[in-house]
């Protein structure tokens, strides 16, 4: 089964490969850079559309490799596709906050009427606004995480291929082919994305990478498992969900919009710290490569153990952001930028 579907991890690295040149040059040609700004760490204008290749790669792989789930994979694109024109548009125009989440939850709506949904016996409603609430929060989550080189692009790689690997056989066929793929194009991406990077993603790609993680977590809730491995969705992919939890308490203690980006993320902190690019990268990969570990190891364990073991590397994190200054929120001040232009000051939600 994972050689079967692991084919559609090299398509779309194979695509992405092909692919991010080609955006660069466009970009280089029609001007469309992320430019410095107050919120930003770079001091030159990086192309910023990187995004389109990562999503062509990512929907590529998976056409070409045939896993659809019968009619129900409508869904999943046209769910998709919505998160990533947003993204585009707003990495091109900029759109308020409150459109993008009507259209996230658009989405979590077109997801949880195709069968993906977090699994709430007999309380059909409350299940629709959970899936759309994971669905819009892991989203913006890997947006926030999107702040350093690399960073975004190889964490989101190592939870496809945790998904792929330890959950084979447990969710569907499709969801086995979507975490490859996203492997895939991730791994291609980031190869001109490791710091100094050659091209940004922009939100046309970080909102598909966090599409991506959440659908693969409803869809390993739809192959009902047992109520312990309910969190393990959550286990793994737990270094951008507790770095944008951390994010939100943070400005709303700060009397300040949850909606715009300061500078007191983890890869800002670790940088206060005088960690370089490389080394940053280095300790967010390790972070997340140890979560994916551990949910992996206790996936099939007694649910004491399963529990336990998530609690603790979950709690270690968290510890470990609050001990960075997560929660003070003296990185640098909430910014409401809704005057500005693409790439000059930041209107969206991502945290840097």
């Amino acid at each position: 089964m994972i050689a079967a579907t692991a084919r559609s991890a090299a398509l779309a690295f194979a695509l992405a490969i092909l692919l991010v040149p080609l955006i660069w040059r466009l970009c280089i040609r029609w001007r469309l850079f992320d430019l410095p700004g107050p919120l930003k760490i770079h001091k030159q204008p990086i192309p910023r559309l990187g995004g389109i290749a990562i999503a062509f790669a990512f929907c590529g792989a998976i056409l070409m490799s045939g896993g659809f789930a019968g009619i129900r994979a409508w869904h999943f694109f046209t769910a998709l596709a919505l998160v990533w024109i947003v993204g585009l548009a707003d990495d091109l125009r900029g759109l308020s906050p409150l459109n993008r989440l009507a259209v996230q939850t658009l989405a979590g709506m077109i997801l949880w009427h195709g069968g993906w949904r977090v699994p709430l016996a007999g309380h059909t409603f409350l299940s629709f606004c959970v899936t759309s609430a994971f669905l819009v929060f892991t989203i913006n989550a890997f947006n926030f995480l999107d702040g350093a080189d690399g960073v975004a692009a190889g964490v989101t790689s190592l939870i496809a291929f945790a998904y792929g690997v330890a959950t084979s056989g447990l969710g569907s066929h499709f969801g086995d082919v979507v975490a490859w793929s996203l492997l895939g194009a991730c791994t291609g991406f980031v190869i001109y994305n490791l710091p100094p990077a050659q091209i940004f993603m922009g939100d046309s790609g970080s909102t598909v990478l966090g599409f991506g993680v959440a659908f693969l977590g409803l869809d390993f809730y739809g192959s009902s498992p047992s109520p312990s491995s309910l969190t393990f969705p959550f286990v793994i992919a737990g270094l951008p969900l507790l770095d944008a939890g951390f994010a939100v308490v943070r400005r709303l203690r700060g009397r300040g919009s949850p909606f715009y980006g300061d500078c007191c993320h983890l890869t800002d902190l670790l940088a206060n710290r005088g960690l370089s690019s490389r080394r940053i990268v280095y300790a967010c990969y390790a972070t997340t490569a140890m979560l994916a570990t551990v949910g992996s190891a206790v996936l099939h364990c007694k649910a004491i153990y399963f529990f336990l073991g998530s609690a603790v590397s979950l709690g270690s994190v968290a510890a470990a952001l609050v001990r960075l200054g997560a929660l003070r929120g003296n990185g640098g001040a909430n910014t409401n930028a809704a005057s500005g232009s693409p790439g000059q000051v930041e209107i969206n939600l991502a945290g840097n």
